[in-house]
């Protein structure tokens, strides 16, 4: 006897049905996907359990005649295609018929629809792939379809779903994409106690993202826009002076459809090279126009990558464009311009200060308060930090002093970020109550992670409570980060303790978001400091026991010697 057997209708249905539909924000996606394909100008979600347990699609669009209602579950079955060649010109964002046969294999389904100008609609109830109900019913213009017990039948899979904030997290992001590509579209999702998107019609891009991602994000967006004969693109992106902890802001719709592709960032490592500071990324939202027979959309079951013919000549349109958005500036190498204008300073050591030294005015830093130190002293030749006398900043990055054994230079980077470490090490960091807690949103592959480390990221002075999907509220953070930027510090902290980093082990979770908060705390090179936060570091140095490293293990100050600047300029000895 033989041992190959066809399998049974319904065991491949249910495997087919896992090639498209995944988890909620799957289901999310495809029918939002019909939705738009079918006119609609407003389309309304609603999640119970991240849609583990129900979500509902409604919108007003174009509807489905009472005979097609009971074709729209069948595989293959659709409207957008009719022959082989149709590939070449697909245009919609779906086509293959397989969406609504596959949910209907693996949940209860409801559909009711009914076009515009019909007198009433018509409802349709499966579950499992079995038509339980077929036939008229009282409905509004559009479609609506209900989506209950998903992977009810097929247990192994629904095991694999993850935890409702992290499936609500995922179905988040997607409406957000979908809504990026398709701004004169009113996109609402809800849950039965909050409003998760609320994203009205707008006039354009800027106006779309800042209902998204916030109106900081937007505000910090240029546009541009380049025509090369049937291909264009068009979006948003960042400039120099503004980026992000991670790359998630970085997007890409292929004629309006949101792709994965290595394209877009290739072309950002290029434009932004030299321009960033490291471990910071830029944000673009990219819309790619060129004919459907140039690229190929279905290379993927979901609809998610496609393949470019020509990949070169698409790589040089993007690179173009981005580069106008960014100006002049684009082909250029930043270079810090220092102005430099006298100055008195103060006498702000029991030692005594250089008067008239150079230095620029800036905006105080929020340094905290000088406290009389317990630690060990610097050792330094002649003594402690605090007791050199400041001569100014070289660059906006090294602060020189002046010692008795001759120049020391300090790298205020180094030893802000030294400083922030050791006072975020501490057995009970001091931590500060937030006026007005403020709301993270983190990746939803990072939301269930964070939820599972709210303890070790407590134990650094990060007090976070869940807010619902990848949104956390921020109520506490390190006294010592007073006037740090704290959403970005909390999201540099999760990118860089991360599992795919650091495994789950909690000291290794602690050790690297304690030193990603303390780098994105500390003071930057080219930044202006005044005499009296240049004096506070030295103190602050001085009170965690005058090290000679940053965390990192980078040098943290340099001696020149008297004896080496006499011999430099060929004078005798003292």
């Amino acid at each position: 006897m033989g041992r190959i057997e066809l399998l049974e209708p319904a065991t491949a249905a249910k495997i087919a049905a896992g090639e498209v539909i995944t988890r909620p924000a799957a289901v999310v996606k495809e029918l939002v996907e019909n939705a738009l394909d079918a006119g609609a100008r407003h389309i309304s979600i609603r999640l119970e359990e991240g849609g583990r347990r129900r979500l509902l699609v409604a919108d007003d669009g174009g509807g489905m005649e009472p005979e097609d209602v009971p074709l729209a579950i069948l595989r293959h079955a659709t409207s957008k295609i009719r022959r082989e060649e149709d590939l070449l010109a697909v245009s919609t964002l779906g086509f293959r018929g397989e969406a609504l046969a596959s949910l209907a294999a693996v949940s209860r389904l409801t559909l009711v629809s009914r076009p515009p100008g019909a007198a009433a609609g018509t409802r349709l109830v499966v579950r499992g792939g079995e038509v339980l109900e077929l036939g008229p019913a009282p409905a509004a213009p559009g479609t609506q379809v209900l989506v209950e017990e998903l992977f009810y039948n097929t247990p192994a899979r629904r095991k694999f779903l993850k935890s409702k904030e992290a499936e609500q997290a995922a179905v988040v992001e997607v409406v957000r994409q979908l809504a990026l590509g398709y701004p004169e579209v009113h996109f609402e999702l809800a849950t039965p106690g909050r409003t998760l998107v609320s994203a009205p019609a707008a006039a354009g891009l800027p106006e779309r993202v800042a209902a998204l991602f916030g109106p900081e994000l937007a505000q910090n967006l240029v546009p541009f826009e380049l025509e090369a004969g049937p291909l264009g693109t068009r979006g948003l992106m960042s400039g120099p002076d503004f980026s992000l902890a991670s790359n998630r802001f970085q997007t890409l719709l292929v004629n309006r459809r949101v792709v994965h592709d290595r394209l877009l960032g290739a072309v950002l490592k290029e434009i932004y090279q030299g321009r960033l500071p490291r471990g910071r990324h830029p944000a673009a939202l990219v819309f790619l126009r060129l004919p459907p027979e140039q690229v190929d959309v279905n290379v993927h079951p979901a609809k998610a990558e496609v393949r470019f013919r020509e990949p070169g000549r698409i790589y040089s349109l993007l690179l173009a464009a981005l580069r106008t958005g960014l100006g002049p500036l684009a082909g250029e190498r930043p270079v810090y311009q220092v102005s430099w204008e006298p100055a008195t300073l103060p006498r702000v050591a029991e030692a005594g200060a250089g008067v008239g030294a150079p230095h620029l005015t800036a905006t105080v830093l929020p340094f905290p308060e000088a406290i009389p130190s317990s630690r060990p002293a610097a050792e330094l030749p002649g003594g402690r930090f605090q007791d050199l006398t400041l001569l100014g900043q070289l660059l906006d990055t090294y602060l020189l002093a002046q010692s008795p054994a001759g120049l020391v230079i300090i790298d205020q980077h180094a030893a802000h970020e030294r400083v922030l470490y050791e006072r975020l090490g501490e057995i009970r960091p001091t931590r500060q109550a937030l006026l007005f807690p403020r709301v993270v949103e983190v990746s939803p592959a990072q939301a269930e992670w964070v939820a599972d480390h709210l303890e070790v990221l407590a134990e650094l002075g990060l007090t976070l409570e869940p807010f619902g999907g990848a949104s956390f509220l921020l109520t506490a953070a390190p006294a010592c980060l007073a006037g740090v930027d704290l959403e970005a510090a909390v999201l540099e902290a999760v990118e860089a303790a991360s599992p795919i980093k650091s495994g789950r082990d909690p000291e290794a979770v602690r050790q690297r978001a304690r030193l990603a908060l303390a780098c994105r705390g500390a003071v930057k090179a080219g930044q202006t400091l005044s005499p009296e936060e240049m004096h506070s570091l030295l103190v602050q140095l001085d009170e965690v026991g005058g090290p000679a490293t940053c965390p990192h293990g980078r040098p943290l100050w340099r001696l020149i010697s008297l004896a080496e600047l006499h011999h430099s300029f060929r004078r005798p000895p003292g």
